[in-house]
This record gives C-alpha cells, sequence and structure tokens, in this order.
C-alpha cells in the first residue's frame, strides 16, 4: 500500500489547544494574557507522538507530507515500513516545512526543530518497532534538510523521523525515498558471458 500523503499523523491531545492559540491570537487581549494561554496550552502536550506507515518501493519512489498538530515542545517519531524482495541501490530525502503566520509577536505556524532520520532493519514483527530486534543500520543526520544513501539486501526495514514541533498549530515534513535493482551475482556473470560473446562474434567478423 503506498503513502497518502494526506493522512495526518497521531494527533495529541493538545492539538484543539493549538487551534485555540490562532484564534485566541486574533482577538482583542493583552500580550500577558496571550502568553498564558501559550503556556496553559504547552504543558497539555503530550510527550511524544507517532505514526506508523507502510509504503509501496515497487515502482522505484515513494514520497509525501507528514504532519502533526500540536502546541509547540511536543516530540515525535514516525516510521516508514517497506519490504524489498531483490538488493537495491537507493536514497533518501527529507525537508522541514515552515508556514509562516501573523501572530502577534511573531512566530510559526508549522515548524520543526531538530528533524532526524536514520534506516533501520525491520527484524522483528514486520510492521511494528521491536526495540530487542530492530536495529539501526545508518543515520542521515539532523537539520531543516536531509539526505542519505543505501545499499540494502532484500528483506523488511524502516525509516525513523523524529524531532520536536515548534510552530503555533504543529511540525510538517515532506519525504521521499527511491530505489533502484542491484544486479544479483549471477546477472553480473550472464552479462559478462554476454559481452565475450559479443566480443567473439566480432573478431570473426573482423577476421573475414
Amino acid at each position: 500500500m503506498g503513502f497518502n500523503p494526506t493522512a495526518p499523523g497521531v494527533i495529541a491531545p493538545g492539538m484543539l489547544f493549538a487551534y485555540a492559540i490562532g484564534m485566541f491570537f486574533n482577538l482583542e487581549c493583552s500580550m500577558k494574557t496571550k502568553y498564558l494561554m501559550l503556556a496553559v496550552c504547552s504543558a497539555l502536550a503530550t510527550p511524544a507522538m507517532a505514526a506508523s506507515t507502510f509504503i509501496d518501493l515497487s515502482s522505484g519512489s515513494a514520497s509525501g507530507v507528514q504532519q502533526h498538530l500540536a502546541v509547540p515542545g511536543s516530540t515525535f517519531v514516525d516510521r516508514y515500513f517497506f519490504t524489498l524482495g531483490q538488493p537495491v541501490s537507493g536514497g533518501v530525502g527529507l525537508a522541514d516545512i515552515v508556514y509562516s503566520y501573523s501572530f502577534p509577536g511573531g512566530g510559526e505556524g508549522f515548524d520543526i526543530a531538530g528533524l532526524m532520520a536514520s534506516l533501520w532493519s525491520d527484524a522483528g514483527t514486520v510492521g511494528s518497532f521491536d526495540s530487542g530486534a530492530d536495529s539501526q543500520l545508518a543515520s542521515f543526520g539532523a537539520g531543516e534538510q536531509l539526505s542519505g544513501s543505501f545499499q540494502l539486501a532484500a528483506g523488511s526495514y524502516f525509516f525513523q523521523v523524529g524531532g520536536t514541533t515548534m510552530g503555533m498549530t504543529g511540525g510538517k515534513y515532506a519525504w521521499s525515498a527511491t530505489v533502484s535493482p542491484v544486479p544479483e551475482p549471477e546477472q553480473y556473470g550472464m552479462l559478462l558471458a554476454g559481452l565475450g560473446l559479443i566480443g567473439l562474434i566480432a573478431r570473426r567478423r573482423v577476421g573475414r
């Protein structure tokens, strides 16, 4: 099943308060009261959110946009599971999507701090994170834009993406992944044999 770009992440219980902030900031009230409201909403943020998604890389690529509606300071960990039927080489990229709104005193509507990504083996129950079985294979660092490459054998894996929402209404990021088949050793042998045959035919024609 491919990734649905419109599918939202798991929403924190405090998300309604995040919406209330946007409406609240449009009211005529003191800045002191606004900051008090923001502090109350931040205190109600859950410590972590998560979205688990299966992505289909059979066509060679997949991409999407993931958002978390939450108050500032909410952390998230998303996992994108996929299965490979043959060895591949590939790459992955992510970018923080920043939306600026006209909040009094400045601020962003959507923003993420510490966006990070890594590649893991899905060695336990396929499609779920098993701390005792799954292992990290590569880290793609942290920042507003990330990218990395990899080579994988056939099997099950997942990308893990994490960060902290800093926008007034949450955080949002775009991601993409591409893969291309890597020939098996026997395929290389067949290729070399074919090239040798072509060379032999060419030499016979030259000799004539």
